[in-house]
């Protein structure tokens, strides 16, 4: 309400001393704001501003008042901030100062860092007798240079304010991992132009870290929230939380219902990784990962890790295995860690346990120099030994000739990397089930993925969420898929029997794959050697293929289980059947692929084994996602019998009668557990749940999953934006980069110390010279005279 009553300075003993009262005024409709007032006002000022504080102007609030005067600034050219208070015996305020943001001295004395000086420019409110405010004071000058543009004028800070709704779009742009820069260019595009964003991009990266501190504060209990959340959601997720005695997380593990259901299907070959570091704490993620039936990477847990040692990796292995229902896989890949070697093969005996190609070869290029290069025949021979070897003879004599043949008897890398070819070589994997697996690089592609969701320096309750995040989008993948080979015809190439069934068996991702060794199978021709048992498969273009490349292969078949055995081992190794034996399944006028080489992971029905009129019961159905569905169901009814059978004493004798002669027969029924029933399922959760305890009590700890009360690691204090690089493994020692020389291109040294150049030809240094003494050896700094 603008009132013009008050026209002069009150005196200090005018200030009102009440009781208890309210902050503010209830607004009134009757009412007009002094800010509406002022603008309809400003057509008959003769002032070129339109906000002018006067003595006497009446507020409902301070909010009210500081938004007034923060109007006025802006005209002016200055900022604005809340100064002193004073309260009433009964503590309540009645007097408030807003004043130039330059008032007061500098904190610390530096006045070159400060925009302090003294100002006494100010509005000094008054309480009114109805409970509102009014200006009882008002001090225009300032002692200072005053803002002239707009650009000046936004680095006020009570210029640069941003409001709740854009804060909110801020805070969920940055949880989606859009850097700082796209989010400045978003405003722009919000406020039509990047002129008209009200605030500095200063004050947006001050949001920023105010939002990371946000996040980062009381991590633990905010992820026991989330985690709490989740298995409300989905009953089968499941945590679990290695823990020192004085509570410091040392180890969190967790993944859902969905992963775990697909590690029962697809759970035979795992990789596992640990080289991704981008979290607040610095620690390494190790990231579980598969391969499902449609040849897609599917996440099976996360496990946040302080330290790499074979201790934590033993509970890594034994904790993924117990949390995955005791199911150990068939086959898993890693880097060369020795550590996380010995854990594997202590916890995981029955286990094979091969390294990553890409960890061991990755150092190639930097040990062999230019022989490495992209344009050297070398590199092409190198890496086609690797790729397309079948068997351990080819390997090993195509690896004698190249070394013979560029003359690499006595180089240190590739010497190395032979002694351990039975760790990471192709041929080394047949008759091991890898799911087409050699390398990480599903892990590596996942962390990849996991970069996009996650920022840097997140932390541990954001990085799940993150997590969780990437799992949804990895759920898409596979549900599309899914619908696609239920409604994609695939395109036959030959038109055979044999395609014909492998397109309706096979996912189409597979019957690609299928539709290759079937190409492949038309180079052979076959030789039968014994009928009906044995044969052999030749290569029809041997004489062109190289000398170490094997052309003949042979095929036996086990008569009574239907089963083609080839010399390559690849159906061992894949679990699709190799191009030699189904050229002889060709030649034998086969019409389908036995029962016994169609690997149930790769088909259409991988996940689904229930027939359709039973596809209601299935575990992913919403009939089946409650945890005790049968009991439930059971219970209901026999709710409803007790019911009708205590009606009266007819119905009481029938009730009876009918559950006492169901009695036998459900005996008989229920000798056979299927442990899904509730008293089982409580009876295994009790023995779990104790085994897992017994298996923590040697790491320290009593309970199993996360509790609030424990505490988080340590931060990472290190200066500067936290870095999205590949973390390097651990067994990988730091060495300062190899200096090459660019005059005579040898490593070791570089063009100052190259022991090719005339260093005689060089001007020499002038000698230092004295400016104290005047004598030359010798500076004013370390000069004797005095």
């Amino acid at each position: 309400m603008l009132t013009t009553a008050f026209n002069f300075v009150c005196p200090l003993h005018d200030r009102k001393r009440m009781g208890k009262i309210p902050d503010f005024r209830e607004a009134s409709t009757s009412r007009k704001s002094t800010i509406e007032a002022v603008f309809m006002r400003f057509r008959d000022r003769k002032t070129e501003f339109v906000v002018a504080p006067e003595v006497g102007l009446e507020f409902d609030s301070l909010q009210e008042a500081f938004d007034f005067y923060n109007l006025y600034s802006w005209e002016i050219g200055f900022g604005i901030r809340f100064g002193n208070s004073r309260f009433n015996p009964q503590k309540r305020k009645i007097s408030r100062d807003i004043q130039c943001a330059c008032a007061g001295r500098p904190r610390h004395g530096d006045s070159s860092k400060s925009i302090s000086c003294c100002c006494q420019a100010l509005i000094r409110l008054h309480r009114t007798d109805d409970h509102g405010w009014y200006i009882h004071e008002f001090k225009k000058e300032h002692n200072h240079g005053l803002s002239l543009t707009c650009g000046e004028k936004l680095c006020w800070a009570s210029h640069r304010s941003i409001d709740p709704h854009t804060k909110a779009l801020i805070k969920n742009l940055r949880d989606n991992n859009v850097e700082l820069g796209k989010v400045f260019s978003v405003m722009g595009t919000w406020f039509g132009s990047m002129q008209n964003v009200p605030f500095t991009k200063r004050s947006l990266r001050n949001l920023c870290a105010g939002i990371s501190r946000d996040h980062s504060e009381d991590d633990v209990r905010k992820t026991f929230a989330l985690f709490s959340e989740l298995k409300r959601s989905d009953p089968n997720f499941v945590d679990s939380c290695l823990a020192e005695k004085c509570g410091n997380i040392r180890a969190l593990m967790w993944t859902n219902g969905k992963s775990r259901m697909q590690y029962k299907h697809f759970g035979d070959a795992i990789t596992f990784d640990t080289t991704y570091r981008t979290n607040l704490y610095e620690m390494p993620f190790g990231l579980f990962v598969g391969v499902n039936n449609h040849f897609q990477s599917i996440i099976l847990g996360g496990v946040l890790l302080t330290n790499e040692t074979t201790e934590t990796f033993k509970w890594v292995f034994s904790e993924f295995v117990s949390l995955m229902g005791g199911k150990a896989p068939v086959t898993i890949l890693t880097d060369q860690c020795r550590a996380m070697e010995i854990a594997i093969h202590a916890v995981l005996p029955d286990t094979a346990h091969r390294w990553c190609k890409w960890h061991v070869l990755r150092k190639a290029k930097e040990c062999m120099g230019s022989l490495y290069s992209k344009d050297n025949a070398f590199r092409y021979e190198f890496h086609k030994i690797l790729e397309h070897m079948i068997t351990i003879q080819e390997f090993e004599s195509a690896w004698d000739m190249l070394i013979e043949k560029y003359n690499l008897q006595d180089n240190p890398f590739l010497t190395q990397i032979y002694e351990i070819r039975h760790k990471w070589a192709k041929p080394y994997f047949a008759g091991i089930f890898c799911a087409r697996m050699t390398s990480t690089q599903r892990s590596e592609s996942a962390n990849h993925m996991l970069k996009g969701h996650v920022p840097p320096g997140s932390s541990m309750h954001m990085f799940v969420r993150h997590y969780m995040k990437l799992q949804h989008s990895r759920d898409e993948e596979e549900n599309y898929q899914e619908k696609r080979s239920k409604l994609v015809r695939v395109l036959l190439s030959t038109g055979g029997p044999i395609e014909k069934h492998a397109s309706k068996v096979y996912t189409p991702a597979m019957f690609e794959l299928f539709g290759i060794a079937l190409y492949q199978a038309a180079w052979f021709e076959v030789e039968e050697i014994v009928a009906g048992e044995l044969y052999l498969a030749h290569h029809i273009d041997a004489e062109r293929r190289e000398r170490w490349s094997r052309v003949a292969f042979k095929i036996s078949i086990d008569q009574q289980s239907d089963k083609f055995n080839c010399e390559c081992n690849m159906y061992e190794h894949m679990g699709m059947l190799c191009c030699h034996a189904l050229k002889v399944m060709i030649y034998l006028r086969r019409r389908e692929i036995p029962e016994s080489h169609i690997l149930g992971r790769w088909t259409k029905q991988a996940c689904r084994h229930l027939p359709e009129h039973l596809s209601m019961y299935q575990k992913d159905s919403p009939a089946m996602k409650s945890a005790s569905f049968r009991h439930s169901a059971l219970f209901r009814t026999a709710v409803e019998m007790v019911q009708m059978g205590d009606s009266n004493p007819e119905s009481y004798d029938v009730a009876m009668s009918t559950m006492l002669e169901m009695m036998p027969k459900l005996a008989e029924a229920s000798r056979i557990k299927d442990g899904l029933g509730l008293e089982e399922r409580i009876h295994a959760a009790e023995r779990e749940a104790k085994e897992s305890q017994e298996i923590n009590q040697e790491f320290g700890i009593g309970y199993r999953g996360l509790r609030p009360d424990m505490l988080a690691p340590p931060r990472n204090n290190s200066h500067g934006r936290p870095t999205m690089a590949r973390s390097k493994p651990g067994y990988e020692p730091s060495k300062p980069r190899t200096t090459f020389c660019s005059v005579c291109k040898s490593r070791g040294h570089n063009a100052g110390g190259c022991p090719h150049v005339n260093t005689e030809s060089k001007k020499k240094r002038r000698q230092a010279r004295c400016s104290n003494c005047g004598l030359v050896g010798h500076k004013k700094t370390s000069c004797n005279s005095h």
